[in-house]
């Protein structure tokens, strides 16, 4: 076969490779050229990540039942604990790891389901590779609507006193002001 007839068979729609490396790195330009746009498109919109707010407002005192009330675990990551002297709220956020502790009524304990802590209701750990005590958050009373504000950022986090019995810590100094909202 001539080069005559090679062009002509060339030119009658066969790719040579001149013509598949043409091809290919102006796909990839344009490939390039496209993503970059995209890339740029993204950035005009930013993804933003909405977090709940910090301070908030859970109900009356007396909305709560005596002993721990899990109804805002889920959605705000907290127990609301209330006994015969006040109300306080701890944050249900282990202090291994930041894993969310289960309470279990009948052994009136806080546990961890994924390494294994032990919190009693005041939050001191009985047990487990815990490191601290469970924070408790900030809690006011609402002088307009006299509702409990909870301030989720403010926490108590006292220096616990090992003993045989685990990490503890005393509970009248606890009982204070802005963590602890006593009975009227």
């Amino acid at each position: 076969m001539s080069n005559e007839e090679k062009n002509k068979t060339n030119k009658s729609g066969e790719m040579n490779r001149r013509k598949f490396f043409n091809l290919i790195g102006w796909g990839g330009l344009l490939a390039s050229a496209g993503g970059s746009a995209i890339g740029t498109y993204k950035f005009m919109f930013p993804t933003v990540l909405y977090e709940p707010p910090t301070i908030f407002k859970i109900g009356k005192v007396t909305d709560f039942s005596m002993g721990v009330d899990e109804r805002l675990k889920k959605e705000r990551q907290i127990w609301v604990v209330r006994n015969e002297r006040g109300l306080y709220v701890l944050v249900a956020i282990c202090r291994h790891l930041g894993c969310t502790p289960n309470w279990f009524p009948d052994q009136q304990r806080f546990r961890c389901p994924c390494h294994g802590s032990i919190y009693d209701i005041f939050g001191n750990v009985r047990g487990g590779p815990a490191p601290r005590t469970l924070w408790r958050a900030g809690v006011s009373l609402d002088v307009v609507d006299n509702q409990v504000v909870v301030n989720f950022l403010t926490r108590q986090d006292p220096d616990p006193e090992s003993t045989v019995n685990g990490l503890m810590v005393e509970e009248a100094p606890r009982e204070a002001e802005p963590y602890f909202i006593k009975n009227a």
